[in-house]
């Protein structure tokens, strides 16, 4: 391999490997956490090593001009998220910010001891909860926050995924084998057609509130643009874009077991998407030779292996204990659920993915990621995991982000190939689809300016952190949990 492309593979396998390095350093015992991260070091190495070669560009004046108005792109693209706390919140964001505060302030692991008397968790006045929850993504600002202050905590968690976002990017030119900008404005606006659907409930689109989120069309069924996804639920979506074009863009096995469990502590509902991606591209790759023991000597590896089950099982360890850690990792006495308003799931897969499904097909007879993708986003929307709709709206960013992929791929080349039926047809559903995203900044940028107007605080309150140490979706009860006894602190 090249030397150049070690550098790619270093900050890649570092962006999604570095949160769990910190966890286990900050909530393991020593003499475990220790020889775990020499370990995993050398899996990281392994990775780096046996990584495909890539696409790398020219540095000449051209390129580096695309670059730095790519970058800055993605930064106010990011500052607009409310991310770091600079402007306008949504609703999500109170929880998020007291996560963040609370790992910031906490000795690590955080264990708390101050039990409410009406504990969602079932405690009452004596026990100890922790915090038990998909907490990777804030991990290295929420470090530097404690080493060098709060608010520095916070501009790092937007300079992390600024990062975060620059990787995906880079890999979509990758992809196209060019630095080019009209991708990225692809990436920040693509999204279903929601405002159809918003009409079809009975709203008028032109007299839309700044307030409204109008891919709630569809409830319970709901398909999130990127744009959404950042704005709402940043801490998934931007390891779960990374962990996605790291495993589409591998020519091997050799490390998608690794990038897998990585994805867990960040990720948790997108990693069951994940893990379908990667069952797919693992058992649909091609081999000279007997297909079981090249399988298997392909997918064998040490860092598979080795360090995709550290991260893996300590990862699963770590989050059993939580209500929604439990419910993904098949603890749900239950079992899924599933909902059957079928007329509207019928409209809803239509509008959501059908329209760019008949569009793509043209291109993509004969690619069958294309089949798995449209299949995967037809099976999961009925599906109801717990007491929200989540699952449908998080296990689907890693197969979202690959329908944004292929039609990427198919306006490049209907335009090379001069279709201009199928160009246009895209371009049309994607201008339509854009006013989802357009009306996610006109919240932040209207109730941002309200409240400088008002002189009020432009972000939103944080939610109180023992309220979330005593919140099912956020902690759990640590008496029993193996994690906890054996491996914590």
């Amino acid at each position: 391999m090249k030397k150049q492309y070690n550098i790619f593979w270093i900050v890649a396998y570092g962006y999604i490997l570095l949160p769990f390095l910190i966890f286990v350093l900050g909530w393991i015992k020593l003499y475990i956490a220790l020889p775990v991260t020499l370990v995993l070091g050398y899996c990281f190495y392994k990775a780096c090593k046996e990584s495909p070669s890539l696409w790398e560009p020219e540095w000449n004046r051209e390129n580096i001009i695309k670059i730095i108005f790519i970058v800055g792109i993605i930064a106010i693209w990011v500052y607009y998220s409310g991310i770091g706390k600079f402007v306008f919140q949504n609703t999500d964001h109170p929880y998020r910010n007291g996560i963040f505060n609370i790992l910031v302030e906490y000795e690590w692991p955080v264990l708390n001891h101050e039990i409410l008397a009406q504990n969602t968790l079932g405690l009452h006045g004596s026990g100890t909860t922790g915090l038990i929850y998909y907490i990777g993504f804030w991990l290295p600002s929420a470090l530097i926050g404690k080493l060098i202050g709060l608010r520095e905590g916070y501009y790092a968690q937007a300079v992390w995924a600024v990062l975060g976002i620059i990787l995906v990017y880079y890999l979509i030119c990758v992809m196209l084998k060019k630095i080019v900008v009209w991708p990225l404005f692809v990436l920040i606006f693509f999204s279903g057609l929601d405002i159809v659907g918003i009409f079809l409930t009975g709203v008028n689109p032109m007299e839309l509130e700044s307030q409204l989120h109008i891919e709630w069309w569809g409830n319970p069924y709901q398909y999130s643009g990127m744009t959404t996804q950042l704005f709402w639920v940043f801490n998934q979506a931007i390891p779960a874009w990374v962990c996605t074009m790291l495993i589409y863009v591998q020519k091997n096995n050799r490390n998608i077991v690794f990038i897998l469990a990585c994805s867990m502590l960040s990720s948790t509902f997108p990693f069951v998407g994940l893990l379908a991606l990667a069952l797919f591209l693992c058992f649909s790759r091609k081999y000279e030779g007997k297909y079981l023991s090249s399988l298997i000597e392909d997918t064998a590896t040490v860092q598979n292996a080795v360090g995709g089950g550290i991260v893996g099982i300590t990862t699963f360890l770590y989050l059993s204990s939580n209500y929604s850690g439990s419910v993904i990792m098949g603890e749900n006495i239950r079992g899924p659920e599933f909902e059957n308003s079928l007329p509207k799931l019928i409209i809803f897969l239509i509008l959501e993915i059908g329209v760019y499904g008949v569009l793509l097909y043209k291109y993509n007879q004969e690619n069958k990621l294309f089949y798995f993708i449209m299949l995967c986003l037809c099976i999961i929307p009925p599906v109801k995991v717990g007491f929200s709709n989540d699952f449908c709206m998080r296990a689907s960013i890693p197969a979202l982000l690959l329908l944004m992929i292929l039609v990427i791929k198919a306006v490049e080349e209907s335009w090379k190939k001069k279709d201009y039926r199928v160009f246009a047809g895209l371009m049309l559903v994607m201008v339509v689809g854009s006013v989802t995203p357009v009306c996610e900044f006109k919240r932040t940028l209207s109730e941002t300016f309200r409240r400088i107007k008002q002189d009020e605080i432009v972000y939103a309150e944080d939610t109180d952190m023992l309220l979330i140490l005593n919140e099912c979706n956020f902690a759990g009860n640590i008496d029993g949990n193996i994690f906890f006894e054996y491996l914590a602190r």
